[in-house]
């Protein structure tokens, strides 16, 4: 009777589920994954960048990363050339 109890037991368990990773099916949208900005937003964080404000700090504090803060800031650049902006 106890070895039943025990291969019962050990059904259950091996019907559990298995922890998931911390992103699973939610594409990545969690902390530390990625992010949409508005254009609003991201004319904000670029005019950091215009005003002096280093490459690295704004990166941190926006938790974006550097290649993708420079292509925002050379789209705006560009835009401003061109009488876009």
């Amino acid at each position: 009777m106890d070895d039943k109890n025990s291969s019962t037991s050990d059904a259950t368990e091996a019907a559990a589920p298995a922890a998931r990773a911390h992103n699973a099916g939610d594409g990545g949208a969690v902390a530390g994954g990625t992010k949409r900005f508005s254009a609003k937003r991201k004319l904000a964080i670029v005019q950091r960048l215009l005003r002096g404000e280093s490459l690295d700090v704004v990166s941190r504090d926006e938790n974006v990363p550097v290649h993708r803060l420079t292509a925002w800031r050379d789209k705006v650049l560009m835009g401003a050339r061109t009488g876009q902006a």
